[in-house]
């Protein structure tokens, strides 16, 4: 078997893994909710509502395009935001199948390169666009917890938002830090890890070509912040869309860690981890399960068909390099 031949069968082996654990978790969610109050929740769905939902969050993936637009013109890319979005929708495709942050960025990273021949470059703009996007999630969280944490009273919730930006807060720094990124390199080296040394010191690299473009940064993590408002606010649209009744708050203390903790890389677009955590959080503001399995089941609809477009795009209109 030829080494390509035995990655192939490898990936095809952890799809079908991710798959399993996501039909796992689903099952055992399902299997402890009361179904006939689930499928109750997702009758009473106002379709106008959920219709809207899911224009507002393409109209969001429009000005995230127009965000990676920003970062890329500071180096001197200029790809029209047409050609951007496109490739946005590309990647939000195979997001749903590949691990987010790995996947689809690895996916419109490529077909960026092929536009303008500038490898580095174009991940870089990515890697830095997820950063401010996560930077930005995180903030609003620490600000919704330091206001709101008098009527939730949860001290696990508040343990795993400060957890989640205490993590963020030194990967950023140590990617933004050249002493750290030397002691980093130096500990995967000495444990043998030299693929993992040689693409951690390549995205070090990277994120140093933006630390001259303060203004491109500042309007990316602004963009950020309108962006993780409107999918948060989103969120809680579609909590009406099904007739449920949460307080807003809840959703800006709730919403980032479900999207920070969905990210981890051991099901299918995260699919089961995310309506557990969801499960798990909402319950903390009285939520039976039901209603919060159809929501975030619900959510994960309005994704997928917010993808789909991307989908098409990849197989009938594949982007020509300018």
């Amino acid at each position: 078997m030829s080494p390509e031949e035995a990655q192939k069968r490898a990936g095809g082996g952890f799809f079908l893994l991710k798959a399993l654990i996501s039909l796992s978790l689903l099952s055992l969610l399902l299997w402890r909710t009361d179904l006939e109050g689930f499928l109750k929740t997702l009758r009473s769905t106002k379709i106008s509502l959920f219709l809207a939902c899911l224009l507002l969050y393409m109209l969001a993936q429009v000005l995230s395009s127009y965000r990676w637009q920003r970062l890329l013109e500071a180096e001197e890319i200029h790809i029209p935001l047409p050609h951007l979005v496109l490739l946005y929708f590309e990647g939000m495709f195979f997001n749903l199948f590949l691990p987010t942050l790995v996947g689809g960025d690895v996916v419109r990273g490529y077909s960026l390169y092929k536009y303008s021949r500038r490898g580095g470059e174009s991940f870089a703009s990515i890697l830095v666009e997820r950063l401010s996007g996560l930077a930005a999630l995180m903030a609003i969280a620490l600000l919704a917890l330091a206001l709101g944490y008098p009527y939730l009273q949860e001290p696990l919730v508040a343990y795993l938002i400060l957890a989640v930006a205490a993590g963020l807060a030194l990967g950023i720094l140590g990617l933004a830090n050249r002493r750290l990124k030397e002691i980093l390199l130096s500990t995967l080296g000495k444990a043998g890890l030299h693929r993992f040394q040689e693409k951690a010191g390549w995205l070090y690299e990277s994120i140093q070509r933006y630390r001259g473009h303060r203004r491109a940064l500042g309007q990316a993590l602004i963009l950020s912040f309108i962006l993780q408002t409107s999918g948060i606010f989103i969120f809680y649209l579609i909590s009406k869309a099904l007739r449920l009744s949460i307080p807003l708050p809840y959703f800006f203390l709730f919403v980032p860690l479900i999207h920070v903790i969905s990210m981890i890389p051991i099901s299918l677009s995260g699919l089961g981890v995310r309506e557990g955590i969801t499960v798990f959080l909402f319950a903390k503001a009285g939520v039976g399960s039901a209603s919060a399995l159809g929501l975030s089941l619900t959510w994960f609809l309005m994704v997928v068909l917010a993808s789909l477009p991307g989908g098409v795009i990849f197989l009938t209109e594949k982007p020509r390099p300018m």
